[in-house]
């Protein structure tokens, strides 16, 4: 039954991960949908354990871009930190995490830092309906409980009718898998009585027992039994008797030639396995028969290295006595002095300093044992380098200061010792974040308010320009930015883009952060570097009440970017109906153009926005104004696909047959891109079928050179001229000819195109039929007249 039972969990493991999980194309990395996301720490742990994700990811579940599927994966992170007032999603384009802020959440959005392994605890920004969080006042998804209930009860059928078949098929495999188990143990055992020797399975069996059997081992040895045979894992009986200290053992087998540097498969030593467990008389045993006290395993640690890990300070002692090499690194970099300050062991570390630990040695990374301390939050462990002159200010190879990295993680009492020692406040990484940057980052207002104490400037920028203002405003820290502006940060600083604070709020719908700017006096029309405002910014992403309040505050309704693009331009490219009201209601210009002369209303056309276009045609919106090559918002709607906007234009007034510069018409735009519903649309609404474009093609012409016969059928219905040519004298039989498309030569020959009808340089359809080599088309022409010469 031992056997049996982790058998048959893998296989439920397995058919469970089989049934619920197809993974979704289009990720970087493999994504699997899921029904619910854990919903407590032990589900949590359940399904990370199914992923077994590696150490440099973590098993994570949030709803997709489009908030309409929950998903779960291995992310490219381990554990990470996640804001209050945000939920995330992943992003499809770029398989990466994005923010959601859920400040609007009628309930349930998380009001403190939390991990992403924690998710659990706040269920809201893992509770979705078609499209939208639950948790969001506008979300109609409870609207459809009663065809959810349905399915419910559909799903507990199939599931019922699954557990029938698979109940009594996994009875039967677990019957099988114990026969089989029963099987492989007997075979097993008897190959085992076969190889190996009594003596030996004796002698395992008296390294496991309290040093009750040295005789009996003695005898064993005598009579030539093997001190060295290995498990699996390369473990012999000394190394076994290391383990649980069995010392007089451990004398007995070296008397008989048993190696003292002998390893396992790890590089695992002796004096490693002795260390590990604190047996300091077994060590000094080892020390005594000549073992090498500084012989590293495959990772590069040492017995020193492990006895720190392991908080064995008698052991530690020891090693030092007998002159072990204290700054002995790992593979890694990793010192024992650094792994002690990692875990805070304060007594050891002392030890280590004593006999020559070097405070200043840093891994692979740059981190010194005074950084690894402030970032554990050891107190006492970073008091004690202090005292013993560590450099407060060494920085790793990004740049971060033991202080940074304190900032980081809001440990006020460590950045007080810091200070207290000297550490620089203004000292940055080298992307030029400094301490304060970060610390508001995470809204620390105690670390802020110690750091701004101790002369951090305020001010102070990354290398993008980035000030820690900037940084507290894109979260909308609010406690943060009132402690900034307090002390003097200069409201209107703008990074090297031309972003200011006020910008930044604006973009993500930080209203009280807004106000507490405005109530600072920031510049409600400070633009970019390309023109852009607060105003056209918080239009882009429809935050209407933020847009209220700038232009309450006096923002310009129609200062448009460095491409005279307006804010009622970018709230209609995107269809926010409710914010393009508010800014009609405040005087935006409905026809303001931009620089190539579109107008909003073309914005809207161009992405088949109904309700918006309908919105600027009820306010005087020109349904006839074209940009500067003759374009009109029919020709947008007509060349994007829009069919119900395309109609919506008509029913408005627009001019069926208004041409662009090229002398294209909104039904020559509908054929080029074999749109039928839209060429019938403008047909029965009066479309010229013969209007023809500076070249002389004709919609027909176009139609055939494509090759849309479903569309040559309507033109021709409705008195299209077959034999209109271009400029060049090419007809459309030639075109069609030209480019191979047989159905269309022949339906244009059934309503009488002239089969032998030359171009101006007297190129007959058959010739260029004979010159590409399409023997079908040449056959076609020739049963219905053409001249072959």
């Amino acid at each position: 039954m031992e056997l049996l039972q982790p058998l048959i969990v893998i296989f439920l493991t397995s058919c469970l991960i089989c049934h619920n999980c197809g993974e979704i194309d289009e990720y970087k990395f493999p994504v699997y949908p899921t029904k619910s996301c854990p919903r407590n720490k032990t589900e949590w742990d359940q399904r990370s354990a199914v992923f077994n994700c590696s150490t440099e990811n973590s098993y994570a579940c949030f709803p997709n871009d489009e908030i309409t599927q929950l998903i779960e994966f291995c992310y490219s992170l381990p554990i990470f930190n996640i804001f209050k007032g945000m939920c995330l999603y992943l992003s499809k384009t770029r398989s990466e995490l994005e923010i959601y802020d859920c400040k609007g959440f009628q309930y349930g959005c998380p009001e403190e830092h939390y991990q992403s392994s924690s998710i659990y605890r706040y269920p809201s920004c893992v509770s979705i309906g078609e499209g939208c969080f639950i948790a969001e006042p506008f979300c109609e998804s409870t609207k459809k409980n009663t065809e959810k209930d349905m399915n419910i009860n559909e799903e507990q059928t199939y599931s019922v009718f699954i557990a029938a078949i698979c109940v009594p098929l996994i009875v039967m495999i677990g019957i099988i898998l114990y026969i089989l188990g029963i099987y492989i143990r007997k075979k097993r055992t008897s190959v085992r009585r076969d190889e190996e020797s009594k003596g030996m399975e004796k002698e395992i069996m008296l390294l496991q027992e309290e040093d009750e059997n040295t005789e009996a081992l003695l005898h064993l040895l005598d009579n030539g039994a093997d001190v060295t045979p290995c498990n699996e894992t390369g473990g012999t009986p000394l190394y076994t008797a290391c383990q649980y200290g069995h010392d007089s053992t451990v004398q007995l087998l070296l008397n008989n030639g048993a190696d003292v540097n002998l390893c396992n498969e790890r590089g695992v030593s002796l004096l490693h396995i002795a260390c590990q467990y604190g047996h300091d008389s077994t060590v000094q045993l080892l020390l005594n028969n000549g073992v090498d006290m500084n012989l590293c395993d495959k990772t590069g640690d040492t017995p020193l290295y492990t006895a720190c890990q392991k908080g064995r300070d008698s052991t530690v002692q020891l090693l030092l006595k007998n002159d072990a090499d204290v700054n002995l690194c790992n593979k890694t970099g990793v010192s024992p002095l650094y792994t002690a300050c990692r875990y805070g062991l304060d007594s050891i570390v002392q030890l280590l300093l004593k006999n020559g630990g070097d405070m200043d040695l840093c891994d692979k990374t740059g981190d010194t044992p005074l950084f690894i301390a402030c970032q554990k939050g050891h107190d006492s462990t970073v008091q004690l380098l202090l005292k013993n002159g560590a450099d407060v200010n060494l920085c790793n190879k990004t740049g971060d200061t033991p202080l940074y990295t304190s900032c980081q993680y809001g440990l006020d009492s460590i950045v007080q010792l810091l200070l207290k020692n000297g550490a620089d406040v203004n000292l940055c990484d080298k992307t030029g974040i400094s301490p304060l940057y970060t610390a508001c980052e995470y809204e620390y207002d105690s670390t802020v308010q110690l750091l701004l104490k101790n002369g951090a400037d305020m001010n102070l920028c990354s290398e993008k320009g980035v000030s820690p203002l900037h940084r507290a405003c894109r979260y909308g820290h609010d406690s943060t930015v009132q402690l900034l502006l307090n002390n003097g940060a200069d409201v209107n600083f703008c990074d090297k883009t031309g972003v200011s604070p006020l910008y930044r709020a604006c973009q993500y719908g930080h209203d009280s952060t807004v106000q507490l700017l405005l109530n600072k006096d920031a510049n409600v029309n400070f633009c970019d570097k390309t023109g852009v405002s607060p105003l056209y910014r918080a239009c882009q992403y429809g935050r209407d009440s933020t847009v209220q309040l700038l232009l309450n505050n006096g923002a310009g309704v129609n200062l448009c970017n460095e491409t005279g693009v307006s804010p009622l331009h970018r709230a209609c490219q995107y269809g926010r109906d409710s914010t393009v009201q508010l800014l009609l209601n405040n005087g935006a210009g409905v026809n303001l153009c931009d620089r190539t002369g579109v107008s909003p209303l073309h914005r809207a056309c161009q992405y088949g926005h109904d309700s918006t276009v309908q919105l600027l045609l009820n306010n005087g919106a020109g349904v006839n104004l074209c940009d500067k090559t003759g374009v009109s918002p029919l020709h947008r709607a007509c060349q994007n696909g829009h069919d119900s906007t395309v109609q919506l234009l008509l029913h408005n007034g627009a001019d069926v047959n208004l041409c662009k510069d090229t002398g294209d018409s909104p039904l020559y735009r509908a054929c080029q891109y074999g749109l039928d519903s839209i060429v019938q649309l403008l047909l029965n609404n009066g479309a010229d079928v013969n209007f023809c474009d500076k070249t002389g093609a004709s919609p027909l012409y176009i139609v055939c050179h494509y090759g849309y016969d479903s569309i040559l059928q309507l033109l021709l219905n409705d008195g299209a001229r077959v034999n209109l040519c271009d400029k060049t004298g090419a007809s459309p039989l030639y075109i069609a000819c030209q480019n191979g498309f047989g159905r269309i030569v022949q339906l244009l020959l059934n309503n009488g195109a002239d089969v032998n009808f030359c171009t101006e340089k007297g190129d007959s359809p058959f010739s260029i039929a004979r010159q590409k080599g399409n023997k079908s088309i040449q056959r076609i022409l020739l049963d219905n007249g053409a001249n072959e010469n």
